[in-house]
């Protein structure tokens, strides 16, 4: 079946710089309407009340964008960062910190399901209608609640005609090859089939390990997609959709910027794109990478009925991801391994039908998930002369969660021009979980897929493990959390025209609280109830404009924010611990304002700005981490009061510029554009490190293309980042260090070349 998935078709590729929005050009030169289905029902964008950055899947494709990381330079109040081994998405300055023990505050939904774990934000981008950023909690329509935000990605559906389309491209720096596409076949004259694929490999790292003479990271990834669509009658559709992703990388290791406090030191911290890191030497035998594979499948059933619409969504899912990670020594000190296995099984049922002048959407909601988690830190001091035997910190946490919600919203037309919409979503959520921290052997070259595998418990090493972290060890089990949430949510929308609306919203939105699966606890003080964490609560309230000019040529959304969050959900590096644990933040708080226009003056002339203004602080934290200075000075029990202290990753001001030009030359369209997306400096660590600080910066993307005027295929050369600029993507301490810093680079510019076809 993977194979099949895969090799279904594998064509597309990459172009880059022209406007992400999904805007086209209509037959008078102003722009088409943008459909989105923020609240699961197609309408035009201008018409939806809340703040949304809508992209469509051909601008993801001709802008070589594979994954959403690659959209952290184009939506100004998003960021994304893969440096960290858990990757890290925020909206608005907040999101889910760097650990697999929480579900995300910025929810990631495919095709109506909820893809909530920290590694899914790795899976590839292909074959997609649209992808939808909707910023500020989101609570009624998904699965399960978002308190900073949401990705809504609807992938590309059967039609009830052949059609093909696809590219390959490669890029010269770092030898990447991106080949994507799919192929729709009608089957009988109810049923036709999509399959779909990608192939990426990047062969040449940017950064280079002068320890191994290899030049790192390097990718390996491809994914297969088939989506079967029956239409027995013209009121009933059922879509049966299997996936299968398959991502490889080799190689990440973070490069030292900062020497540590006292013993190991670094060769080097010149933050230059060069690391000098090897564990595959006696007694670790271990190569860096991170794996990870999904399969998804998903029944969805529509039927038009009683004045509306029934939807049913059925899913399961089999997410496994493993990693190993040096902590950037070049002698094998520290090695850390993280894995999980986790199952999900969903069912939404939801009706939503209009009644005169009543809109209503209702429905219910289930979820079940297990997974097993592992984490896993080696240590050698021999190899810094410290006269102790290598062993394992064994981090084991199997968990299990149990929710199910009612939700409903009732959109009121007072008027043709205005409507109160008013909702809410009722949640029920159990956990149960073991946990523990416990000594073991160090076992050689672990390889993704063996979990426990990692394991080899060595309770005669317990002295040892005491010795070294200040507590003992420990086994907890029969773990249990309940919880009952209520979220409402109230928007009052005014339309002056069919062309512009003004909107207001509150909202009030939760995050279940859970398990930490690397507790070791605090001397002294190791309990059960220190491995809990508290749910994180978020209330938000959004006032917008937006709407198009009478000759479509000119578009424009406006929005001014507030959301407060209390217990906000992160992570540090706190106490004896040796990697991240899970706190709670008392209070924290994002506002700001952000705009959005698009002009057309004349037939195949486009421009493009956005800007935001985000204030994201932190409002009463006193137990963060330790900056490298604090840690000198205070070297046992430090931490950091970060209260009234901007948020990691957070600017202050972002912003893009394009401008996009297309002009018929005999019977071909020659075509081109320029993309400038800036940010004011950010600091991309937990503890907010003064020499972790990154300034600010202004990635430049251009393309030029090729096709003829009426054909089926283009050409097109582009490059991205073409000042080279290489910011820093995530800043943490060296774990088996004390406050030797790490940070990890972006990529470089990146040129290349791109063929695609559309029939």
């Amino acid at each position: 079946m993977k194979f099949a998935l895969t090799c279904g078709t594998m064509l597309a590729g990459i172009s880059v710089a022209s406007p992400l929005l999904a805007q086209a050009a209509a037959d008078n030169g102003g722009f088409e309407e943008i459909i989105v289905t923020a609240r699961k029902s197609q309408e035009r964008a201008r018409d939806v009340p809340v703040s949304i950055t809508a992209v469509s899947g051909a601008s993801l494709a001709e802008a070589k964008i594979t994954q959403i990381g690659d959209l952290t330079a184009r939506i100004p109040t998003l960021s994304i960062s893969y440096g960290a081994t858990q990757p890290l998405v925020l909206i608005r300055g907040f999101g889910t910190g760097n650990g697999q023990s929480f579900d995300q505050a910025v929810g990631k939904f495919i095709d109506n399901i909820s893809y909530g774990r920290d590694q899914d934000a790795r899976l590839p981008l292909f074959d997609i209608e649209r992808l939808e950023v909707l910023k500020g909690p989101q609570v009624l329509l998904y699965g399960n609640s978002s308190t900073a935000g949401a990705l809504n990605i609807t992938t590309r559906k059967p039609g009830t005609t052949f059609a093909a389309d696809g590219s390959v491209a490669y890029e010269f720096n770092q030898n990447e090859t991106v080949a994507q596409g799919g192929m729709t076949i009608p089957l009988a004259e109810t049923v036709a089939v999509r399959l779909s694929g990608l192939y990426q490999r990047l062969a040449k790292g940017p950064n280079f390990n002068v320890a191994t003479g290899k030049h790192v990271s390097t990718d390996r990834n491809y994914a297969g997609r088939a989506i079967l669509r029956f239409t027995p009658s013209a009121d009933l559709e059922v879509l049966l959709k299997a996936e299968y992703d398959h991502i490889r990388n080799k190689g990440l290791v973070g490069e030292p910027i900062a020497q540590p406090l006292a013993g190991y030191q670094f060769p080097e911290v010149n933050f230059d794109g060069r690391v000098n890191a090897n564990n595959n030497v006696a007694p670790m035998f271990q190569r860096d990478y991170q794996a990870l594979d999904n399969e998804t499948y998903q029944i969805d059933i529509n039927y038009d009925v009683l004045g509306g619409r029934i939807s049913s969504t059925t899913g399961y899912r089999r997410l496994e991801t493993g990693l190993a990670s040096s902590g950037g020594q070049s002698v094998p000190l520290f090695s850390g391994y993280i894995a999980y296995l986790n199952k999900q099984f969903s069912q939404e049922l939801r009706y939503a039908g209009k009644f005169g002048a009543l809109d209503l959407t209702v429905g219910g909601f289930y979820q079940h998930e297990k997974r097993d988690n592992f984490t896993v830190a080696d240590f050698n001091a021999a190899a810094i002369g410290i006269p102790v035997p290598a062993f394992s910190l064994n981090l084991v946490s199997p968990q299990k969660a149990e929710s199910w919600s009612i939700f409903g919203e009732f959109t009121y037309h007072l008027s043709e021009q205005l409507s109160i919409a008013a909702g809410a979503r009722y949640s029920d959520i159990s956990r149960d979980a073991d946990q523990s921290a416990n000594p073991g052997l160090v076992v050689p070259n672990r390889s993704f897929g063996q979990s426990a595998g990692w394991l080899a418990p060595a309770p005669f090493l317990d002295g040892l493990y005491t010795g070294f972290f200040g507590v003992p060890p420990h086994s907890f089990t029969g773990l249990h959390l309940h919880e009952t949430h209520f979220q409402p949510q109230v928007i009052v929308q005014y339309k002056p025209s069919d062309r512009a609306q003004v909107y207001a919203k509150y909202v009030k939105g939760d995050k279940s609280g859970g398990f930490d699966v690397a507790y070791q606890g605090a001397p002294g003080n190791v309990t059960p109830a220190g491995a809990r964490f508290e749910p994180e609560k978020a209330e938000g309230f959004e006032v917008g404009l937006k709407g198009v000019s009478d000759d479509n040529r000119f578009d424009y959304a406006l929005a001014a924010y507030r959301t407060t969050f209390t217990n906000l959900q992160t992570n540090a590096y706190v106490g004896t611990a040796t990697v991240a644990v899970v706190t709670n933040v008392g209070k924290a708080r994002t506002q700001g304002v952000e705009a959005e226009f698009h002009y057309t003056p004349m037939r195949g002339l486009r421009f493009g700005a956005s800007l935001a203004y985000t204030d994201a602080k932190y409002l009463d934290f006193p137990g963060g981490s330790c900056t490298r200075a604090q840690e000198a000075a205070t070297p046992v029990g430090c931490r950091q009061d970060l209260s009234g202290s901007r948020t990691p990753f957070s600017s202050k001001w972002a912003g893009t510029v394009s401008i996009d030009y297309e002009q018929l030359v005999g019977s071909y369209v020659l075509s081109g554009g320029v993309l400038a997306a800036g940010r004011s400096s950010y600091n991309p660590s937990s503890n907010l490190e003064p020499l972790e600080q990154q300034g600010a910066y202004v990635q430049i993307d251009a393309h030029v293309d090729l096709k003829p005027d009426a054909g089926p295929w283009s050409l097109s050369l582009f490059v991205r980042n073409l000042t080279d600029i290489r910011y820093n993507e995530y800043g943490s301490i060296s774990p088996g260090t004390t406050q030797g810093l790490l940070g990890y680079l972006s990529r470089g510019r990146q040129l290349g070349i791109r063929a695609g076809f559309n029939f």
